[in-house]
């Protein structure tokens, strides 16, 4: 009985000691809960962020490649703030974002037929028309006011319901006009990596053309006066020729937006160190190139298998999204074809229709993940047109590129590439297949270009913070600051003349005209007494003798 009586009180012992520790584990990690939450709380304030912010952002350009750029920055902002966007591509709302179809206002571009793009744009005398009649962006900039949300939006004006304007400047007069009349900053995206001709309207200064080359300027460096020369030409054209039909259609037809002036707070733009020739860059520029880089994700197992299958690695061409290529001349899809199938790779090609007759090495699809495939070790070369995305994906992976630029800007990025030892470039119209194999073996094999192509992406990785963290910094310092206004360059205040230093070149004129004046007069009066005196010793002399 004593026994039992004994093992009783263990037992109430043994429940009471596992009831203590219970209660210590309990208070130790309410502790630890109260001292993280002390500290997320010290986090907080160190670190503010703003959340809730309601965006109206505006992407008039009907291209997919703009869109891309501007959904990209769109996508990081929804994550803590309110968007809405009017767009010409909308792809379905979801939470904390909002589409407006503009595809009635803003026109879609569709594939293009690859020759018609060549003929039309890729001569830059063929893209800079003569001064025209009309301005076509002008007549978008009507409808896009005449567009019944946009309509109701300025009818209630400056009511609070939007905190900022994120937009494409592609018809900035009139996109500007918006900010204005909802009375919030305004903040471009820009998917080039130049913002001409508007830099001057912008920001007040742009770089010297005599070092900086031109948007659509073919090439990348200007080591001769003939490069200087052209890249001066187009400087001055896509300056005076856009001013030139602004100001005639703003006497003819005056509109309420033509007043208005570009005073962004700050401009995201699509463009980097290192792919971009070095050039001074306003304090409110923000480079965000490679934006639309995301994390990678599993390839589709037929396209993996294809690629890991292949002993002596990948070759992947495409020429984008805007691009058709089924609509290539059919001796320029054969010289492709007759050369692929000299090569020891294998060939990812995204082509958009059908195709007979290919061999065995080459695998054909309407579309590939780009992304994926290049950031996949055993590819060798990124065959492209030389498109901004493109260019990123393959600096970013580190592949080799071999170029074929159509036109615009895709010129000047390969000749970017060129210039960094990772590319080569041809001309689509004039290739051949043994030039074409040519710059494939020698991309391949010769480790040169892989080599270079590493360390310019070992460059262009080298961060202080990411893009993403970049475009939230920056975005919530626009609205933490009241629109950042401080940000904009004083020379926004000038006058051309001021600018330009006329004021001042001027006066210095001046100056060294009296100055040379008064001299000319003291050395003519000098000259004469000079003469007077000797005269007058002369006849001294004479009249002594």
């Amino acid at each position: 009985m004593h026994s039992v009586q004994l093992r009783s009180a263990d037992g109430v012992n043994k429940k009471r000691q596992v009831s203590d520790h219970i209660l210590i584990a309990t208070n130790r990690l309410l502790c630890r809960m109260k001292t993280l939450l002390f500290l997320g709380l010290l986090v907080a304030q160190s670190c503010p962020g703003i959340f809730g912010a309601r965006i109206l952002a505006v992407e008039p350009h009907g291209s997919r490649s703009h869109w891309q750029y501007m959904k990209s920055i769109l996508d990081l902002l929804t994550a803590r703030h309110q968007v809405t966007v009017i767009t010409p591509l909308p792809s379905g709302d979801r939470e904390n974002y909002t589409e407006i179809d503009a595809s009635q206002v803003f026109p879609v571009y569709p594939v293009m037929d690859t020759v018609d793009m060549i003929e039309q744009f890729g001569s830059v005398v063929n893209m800079l028309p003569p001064v025209p009649e009309r301005s076509l962006e002008r007549d978008i900039c009507d409808a896009f006011y005449d567009f019944g949300p946009v309509r109701d939006l300025l009818r209630h004006g400056a009511d609070g319901r939007y905190d900022v304007v994120l937009l494409e400047p592609f018809y900035s007069p009139c996109l500007s006009y918006l900010a204005h009349r909802l009375r919030v900053p305004e903040i471009y995206a820009i998917p080039s990596s130049m913002i001409t001709p508007l830099e001057m309207l912008v920001f007040g200064t742009e770089p010297s053309p005599s070092y900086v080359p031109n948007l659509v300027y073919s090439g990348s460096s200007m080591d001769g006066f003939a490069q200087r020369l052209a890249n001066v030409a187009l400087f001055a054209y896509v300056k005076i020729v856009p001013w030139l039909t602004n100001v005639r259609m703003m006497y003819r037809e005056p509109r309420r937006y033509d007043v208005v002036k570009h005073r962004p707070s700050l401009v995201f733009i699509n463009t980097h160190f290192i792919t971009e020739s070095p050039r001074p860059f306003p304090v409110n520029m923000i480079q965000i190139g490679g934006i639309h880089l995301r994390p990678p994700e599993v390839l589709p197992y037929d396209i993996l298998e294809f690629i890991e299958n292949s002993p002596h690695g990948i070759i992947y061409f495409t020429f984008g999204s805007v691009s058709s290529m089924s609509t290539l001349p059919k001796h320029i899809k054969q010289t492709f074809i007759e050369a692929f199938q000299q090569v020891p790779q294998r060939v990812l090609w995204k082509y958009d229709g059908e195709i007979s007759g290919l061999p065995e090495n080459i695998m054909t699809r309407k579309w590939f993940p780009q992304r994926d495939i290049l950031l996949h070790p055993n590819i060798k070369l990124f065959i492209s047109h030389g498109g901004i995305s493109g260019v990123y994906e393959a600096v970013d992976a580190g592949v080799p590129v071999l170029g074929f630029p159509l036109f615009y800007d895709q010129p000047r990025n390969m000749g970017n590439l060129v210039e960094a030892g990772m590319a080569l470039s041809m001309d689509l119209l004039t290739v051949n297949k043994n030039s074409f194999l040519e710059k494939i073996n020698e991309l391949i094999n010769n480790k040169s270009y892989s080599h270079s192509a590493k360390i310019v992406s070992k460059r262009f990785k080298d961060r202080p913070i990411s893009t993403s963290d970049t475009v939230n910094y920056w975005f919530d310092y626009v609205l933490r600051h009241n629109g950042a206004y401080h940000l904009n360059s004083k020379a926004l205040k000038l006058t051309w003349y001021q600018y330009l230093m006329l004021d001042i070149i001027t006066v210095i004129l001046i100056f060294l005209i009296v100055f040379a004046y008064l001299t000319y007069i003291l050395f003519h009066w000098f000259q004469n007494y000079t003469i007077k005196l000797y005269d007058l010793n002369k006849k001294f002399i004479t009249i002594k003798k």
